[in-house]
């Protein structure tokens, strides 16, 4: 199926969904390197330009990582970046919990650390109204502990072995030389993704899954009857 034509039935499921009073929370979990990132712009841009009055909000789970405590389980533990690389609470605290209130608008947060710096964001709280849609894109967004806040969810499917070759032409020279990109991707974050996996059954909580393998022509594997 042509991406533009995913976009059309990802843009009617989601003004489906949203509700008059509150703002729509919308989860995009995958692999590293699935097109998480580039599925929220896709989606932010047309939602702006079919409703212009519609606020959209682009935060990342990146936004609420949590440095100090990433790697106190050996720089390429897997366990380590599942169970401690971000911060769940405060992502449920300032920003998921009051997007989920019942009176609008309400005072958030969408980031609250820089994570290449590890520097706090300076960007202040926005006051944010009934009628937004939020495009949260991130890894494990489907946990346990922050599932119930998504209204909808949307899986993107790629095999472990594109995601590492994605991540890798992506980060090498960023956050350092191939082999050691590789390495980091191989031994620490696909082995992440599969606990996540394992513990979560994320696929199951997922509305929408998508192979995303071929970017031009993405897959729907499962989507409402």
């Amino acid at each position: 199926m042509k991406r533009a034509e995913v976009l059309s039935r990802l843009l009617n499921e989601i003004a489906a969904r949203k509700a008059a009073h509150r703002p729509l929370l919308l989860g995009i979990d995958g692999r590293c390197a699935s097109g998480k990132t580039a599925l929220a712009g896709e989606l932010a841009a047309a939602f702006t330009a079919r409703n212009p009055s519609m606020e959209i909000l682009r935060p990342s789970v990146d936004g609420f990582h949590s440095r100090e405590r990433r790697y106190r389980q050996g720089e390429y533990s897997p366990n380590g970046y599942y169970e401690d690389a971000y911060r769940y609470q405060a992502l449920v605290e300032y920003l998921l919990r009051p997007l989920s209130a019942s009176a609008f608008p309400v005072q958030c947060r969408q980031v609250l650390r820089d994570l290449r710096t590890d520097l706090p964001n300076p960007a202040p709280p926005t006051f944010v109204g009934s009628n937004a849609v939020l495009l949260f894109e991130g890894l494990f967004l489907f946990r346990a502990s922050i599932n119930e806040y998504w209204d909808f969810r949307i899986l993107l499917d790629v095999n472990a072995e594109e995601s590492i070759s994605r991540a890798v032409a992506r980060d090498t020279g960023i956050i350092g030389t191939e082999p050691v990109v590789r390495k980091k991707y191989t031994l620490r974050y696909e082995p992440a993704w599969q606990l996540y996996v394992e513990a979560e059954s994320r696929a199951i909580k997922a509305h929408w899954i998508i192979s995303n393998e071929d970017f031009r022509n993405p897959r729907v594997v499962k989507a409402p009857a």
